[in-house]
């Protein structure tokens, strides 16, 4: 998935989660946002420790 493509669905998890009824669901949407958090987190680190 590209970064846009992340923090869309990002987006719409949180937004999923805020929404929720009970406290499990909302914690199993908030564990799927922290990873795909990560890997927003991971794709813009590798992209800085390129030098040029």
């Amino acid at each position: 998935m590209t970064e846009t493509q992340l923090k869309t669905e990002y987006e719409r998890v949180m937004l999923e989660a805020e929404k929720a009824v009970g406290r499990k669901e909302a914690i199993s949407l908030f564990k799927k946002a922290r990873s795909i958090k990560k890997k927003i987190c991971q794709n813009t680190s590798e992209k800085s420790l390129i030098h040029y």
